[in-house]
């Protein structure tokens, strides 16, 4: 299973989930490329103090992630099971999809072992089901993460939803 979390203006980032060999793997699908410094004020002047810390802030708020894996339990295993099982056709539809002008659009991609391949990309409206299971995934990346980088990239994209 592949969850993919893209927020409007933070860096995405994506989860493979193998169920059957119990790990899970977190990285960027995207290279790290930090905004620069805004342009000096015209005749050269330097930015304000204020300006500087700003940019700062904004910088701090956008590290570089650090790609890591993790070993699933058996319990946690058993519960992004259920919930992949538990999707239904409806739930691949895109027949309610809200167009994603801004927030956190996801896409999940799940191949189960009977070759039965399915996407559902439910932009910014998943369902409860879709919602559901890449917000277990994701409680699951910030309460095993021991990066500091990646605790604040995580939870910005918990605070999307």
């Amino acid at each position: 299973m592949k969850i993919g979390y893209y927020p409007s203006f933070h860096q995405p980032v994506e989860t493979i989930i193998n169920l059957t060999d119990g790990y899970l793997v977190f990285y960027s699908p995207s290279s790290y490329s930090p905004i620069p410094p805004p342009p000096p004020i015209e005749n050269g002047e330097k930015l304000s103090i204020e300006e500087e810390n700003e940019y700062k802030d904004f910088q701090n708020e956008r590290p570089r992630l650090k790609p890591f894996k993790m070993n699933l339990s058996n319990v946690e295993i058993d519960k992004i099971k259920q919930l992949s099982f538990s999707l239904k056709s409806d739930d691949f539809s895109d027949r309610n999809m809200i167009p994603a002008f801004d927030g956190m659009s996801t896409n999940i991609v799940v191949l189960y072992t009977n070759v039965n391949l399915i996407q559902i990309n439910p932009l910014n409206g998943p369902d409860e089901k879709q919602r559901k299971l890449y917000t277990v995934v994701l409680d699951l990346l910030i309460e095993k993460n021991k990066n500091k980088n990646d605790s604040i990239i995580l939870q910005k994209i918990k605070d999307y939803h």
